[in-house]
């Protein structure tokens, strides 16, 4: 996510993996859908979304996702079962 690295110069934050994140964890599935929408439609990632510590990984779609989104949890969800 290019718009992270501005922030990580300006705080000076200097690491091999700052502003290189593949997944993103939150403490809420309401601040994971924010952060999800927001993704989506301000920076136009492409994202998959799983709830994690059920025993089995959920697939989290929304109806407004684009198919892409939804095979991206799909793949994400089962990347993450055992």
């Amino acid at each position: 996510m290019p718009f992270l690295k501005r922030q990580l110069l300006i705080k000076k934050i200097t690491s091999d993996v700052a502003g290189h994140a593949d997944i993103l964890l939150v403490p809420t599935i309401e601040a994971g859908n924010i952060l999800y929408k927001s993704l989506i439609y301000f920076a136009h990632a492409k994202v998959g979304a799983v709830v994690a510590g059920a025993k089995a990984p959920i697939a989290l779609t929304s109806r407004s996702d684009s198919a892409e989104s939804k095979l991206y949890s799909i793949a994400l969800a089962i990347c993450t079962s055992n």
